[in-house]
Formats: C-alpha cells, structure tokens, sequence
C-alpha cells in the first residue's frame, strides 16, 4: 500500500505509515516511519501554492465551500485580531533581529504583516495569486506578483517571514533552500506552521482543525528543525503561538473540530453578547521556529 506514496520531504524514506484519511484533506495521512515527518501521501487535487493557477485557486475555493470550513463573516470580523496577532509577530522577531534591515513576507496574501512590519523594516512581499497581490499593492505596499521559483531580487535579505505557507508547498525542503539564497549570512528566517506534535491532533485526529485540502506538510519541532538545518539554517528560538481572538472565532474553531455541542455554541454566545469579547488563547497546535543562516 505504501508503494504509491510519495517520500518523505525530510529523510528521503520511502515507506511512510498511513495514518489515516479525511474529506478535509486532499489524500491520505502518513507518517514517514523514519523521521516522523506526517504529510499528504499522495495528493488528488493537487492545490500546492506553486505558481498562480486561476483554475486551481477556483476548484480550491469550491472544495473548502464544499466542506464549510470559512465563514467569511467569522474571517471578516477578526481582522482587529488579526491585526494585532501580526503586532505579536513582529515582537517576537525582533527578539532576533534589529530593525532597520530588509524584510520578505513569502506568501503574504493582502499585506498586513506589511503594514505591521514596515514601521521597523524595508519590506516587501510575495503574493503568487495576481488579484490578491494587486489589492496589496493598491494599498501602497511593495508586493510582487510571485513565488519563490520566479522572484528575482536585486539583491539579498536581511529576514525572510513565512507566516504559513511551508505546509501548503509543493516541496518546503526546496523552498528553503531557495529562501537560504534569498538571505544574507546570518539572516534570519520565521516560520510558522502548525504543528503536528499537540493535544489536538492527538485528540481530534481526523476532526483536527488543521486537516484542510491545501495543508500538505505536518510538522514537529523535530521535523521542521531537522529540514531546516539541513538546508543551512541554525534554530534560534521556538514557541507555541498564541494570539487574543474573540469568543465568535474560538466558537468557530471548535465547529471545525466537531467539538460536542459546538454547533449551538455561536447562537448561545448571541443570546448572551459574548461575540465580541475577547481572549488570550494558545491551543498549542500552532508554533513558530526562528532561525538563523549560516
């Protein structure tokens, strides 16, 4: 059975161990039984964030409507969060690195770590889908229609942000290769992903909120410092992400993870006026690793 699937991104084994299958996402789970890497084994869809494809960004867009795993209005209403989620990113980064330098934000949809960032650094993003990266730059903000593959600088970086995008790859292995050219010696590099090593995914399993058709790559803290070091970087610091976010969007959350009674959750918090307040969570299945290029 394992013949078909594909080898892991890490180790280069060949014999992963299935874990299991959801409609969530776009194959089977498993587990590389050297490494522990877990990853889509074998993709049916294919929606990979490798180039801009309007035909994989539409049958994308129908699948995740298909399963109701977006509420727009759930979406749309955090963006005061969102905002200072961003705010929290970048006081984590410089911990490890003093402003003034460049900055590149690989993957950075509409810009808002952009805004964020650009009070401390010169920034720039990378936006593959045209439409996306068009609104951004409407905004003011320096962002180019592309990918790693294609992104042609005219010179090097002092940070490279990926807020995530390493788990919706075709190959994060050659990503960060390709992100470790982009950088200066002694750059830095964030990554956050989630990650795989939690409670929830232990308890969840199939239910778990991460499994969604453009979520290909499950990484551990082992996992991901052990490819990142094999690409050329050090590991600096590591943390599980936490973030204020509104009862509506914790509500949400737990509706994707078919959590008991979830369902009448929104509705009760309605009734009660509670939508709008807000909490401190860090449900430990999302984490960010800072590295260093050598």
């Amino acid at each position: 059975m394992s013949a078909a699937f594909s080898v892991c991104e890490v180790c280069g084994a060949d014999r992963p161990r299935f874990l299991l299958s959801s409609p969530k996402l776009d194959g089977p789970l498993v587990r590389c039984r050297s490494c522990g890497l877990v990853y889509v084994g074998e993709r049916t869809g294919d929606f990979t964030f490798s180039a801009a494809d309007a035909d994989r960004s539409t049958a994308l867009a129908e699948r995740v409507a298909e399963l109701g795993i977006v509420r727009p209005e759930v979406e749309e209403a955090e963006r005061p969060c969102h905002l200072e989620a961003d705010r929290e990113r970048l006081r984590w980064l410089l911990r490890y690195a003093d402003p003034g330098g460049s900055l590149l934000d690989v993957g950075c949809s509409l810009g808002t770590f952009l805004e964020v960032a650009r009070e401390s650094f010169s920034v720039t993003g990378l936006e593959p889908d045209p439409g996306t990266s068009s609104q951004a730059r409407a905004a003011g903000l320096r962002v180019e229609t592309a990918t790693l593959d294609t992104f042609s600088p005219d010179g090097t970086f002092d940070l490279v942000t990926m807020f995530h995008v390493i788990e919706h790859l075709q190959s994060p292995s050659r990503a960060l290769q390709r992100v470790h050219e982009l950088l200066r010696p002694g750059g830095v590099l964030v990554v956050e992903t989630p990650c795989v090593d939690s409670a929830w995914f232990r308890l969840t399993k199939s239910r778990w909120r991460q499994l969604i058709p453009d979520h290909y790559f499950f990484f551990s803290r082992a996992t991901l410092e052990r490819l990142l070091r094999q690409r050329g970087f050090e590991p600096l610091g590591y943390t599980k992400v936490g973030r204020r976010a509104t009862l509506r969007f914790v509500a949400d959350r737990l509706r994707r993870s078919g959590a008991p009674m979830s369902a009448q959750l929104p509705a009760l918090l309605r009734a009660l006026h509670l939508e709008e307040k807000t909490v401190y969570v860090t449900p430990g299945d999302i984490m960010s690793i800072v590295a260093r290029a050598r």
